[in-house]
């Protein structure tokens, strides 16, 4: 059942940090949708531009890792699987994002509680570019349960790029209803305000009835979807959340902070309840360089601590520092 990038689309339609680890690059990043059937074929010259802006600018992006991955070429594996992920622009830039090498972060929502992700399409392989994997039980965000996906992807050598087959699918009415009439057509002499109005005046009706009732209530359309790759890294899930620099735990960055961090490391003073948040430059280590740094962002202008220094959140990187009293609020 070929209904994973299906639901995806569908679910864009809709929908106008944590530290990570290294980099994975054996992933891809959806970056483009293509109509190449069904009744809103007729129409794809206007849908694909909706679909696509959706796609460079929605808040998170459909990701796929290859995993057990023993051909770097990514032609024939006689054994992977592939991990089906949401992300995040890391660096914010929508410019990029489908470059062929940008980082994206994977969403802990789409992670389980050690940090493994929820859905995972096994047995797979790889022959002649063509990756077979699956089937896996989807629950998309929004609660969308999409059961039994089998995953498709034909791969170009070295994983730049991929695409699916087309895929039939059904896009309900009452998505187009929530797609506002697009230029010229949302102004003299039209005047539309609804995608559907604009589906009526060049012909195009529904044609499917999803819910079996008898009633039309969806227009029937085959799609494909492409994927370049890119980078993505995955978030420490599990760790204590603090702010770096808060020495006394109040969730706040003050003059305090960097003196109960001097009279912990020079007179004996009370030891923090959370060392972490005394690493200001995340190194490892907490010494004089610590108060230093966050004097100096308190009173000089100077860099903040590293992450996490605004909000609570765990620590990015693997040190032997503990956390054994977050503070307030975290």
């Amino acid at each position: 059942m070929k209904m994973l990038l299906t639901i995806t689309c569908l679910f864009l339609l809709l929908t106008p940090s944590l530290g990570a680890g290294e980099p994975i690059e054996t992933a891809f990043v959806n970056s483009g949708v293509t109509i190449t059937g069904g009744s809103l074929a007729v129409a794809s010259d206007l849908i694909d531009p909706i679909l696509q802006d959706q796609l460079a600018n929605s808040p998170q992006f459909n990701l796929l890792e290859v995993r057990s991955l023993d051909d770097p070429t990514m032609q024939d594996d006689p054994e992977v699987e592939v991990a089906s992920v949401l992300g995040i622009d890391l660096d914010g830039d929508t410019s990029n994002n489908f470059s062929g090498n940008n980082l994206f972060e994977v969403t802990p929502d789409s992670l389980d509680d050690v940090g493994n992700p929820l859905v995972i399409f096994t047995p797979g392989s790889i022959t002649g570019g063509l990756l077979s994997a699956g089937p896996a039980d989807l629950t998309l965000p929004g609660g969308i349960p999409v059961p039994n996906v089998l995953l498709e992807l034909t791969i170009e050598p070295g994983g730049a790029s991929a695409i699916t087959p087309s895929i039939p699918a059904a896009v309900p009415v009452l998505i187009i209803d929530a797609i506002p009439a697009p230029f010229p057509f949302d102004g003299f002499p039209f005047n539309y305000t609804t995608m559907t109005e604009v589906f009526a005046f060049l012909g195009i009706v529904p044609d499917t009835d999803i819910d079996g009732d008898g009633v039309f209530d969806a227009f029937s359309i085959e799609f494909s979807l492409e994927f370049i790759s890119c980078q993505i890294s995955y978030p420490v899930i599990g760790g204590t959340s603090f702010i770096r620099g808060d020495f006394n735990g109040d969730s706040a960055l003050d003059i305090s902070d960097a003196v109960n961090l001097l009279g912990y490391m020079f007179t004996s003073g009370t030891a923090p309840g959370c060392m972490d948040s005394c690493d200001n430059d995340d190194n490892g280590d907490v010494n004089l360089g610590d108060a230093i740094l966050l004097l100096g962002h308190l009173f000089t202008g100077g860099s903040p601590p590293a992450a996490p220094n605004d909000i609570c959140g765990p620590d990015p990187t693997d040190d032997p520092l503990e956390c054994l009293s977050p503070p307030q609020g975290c």
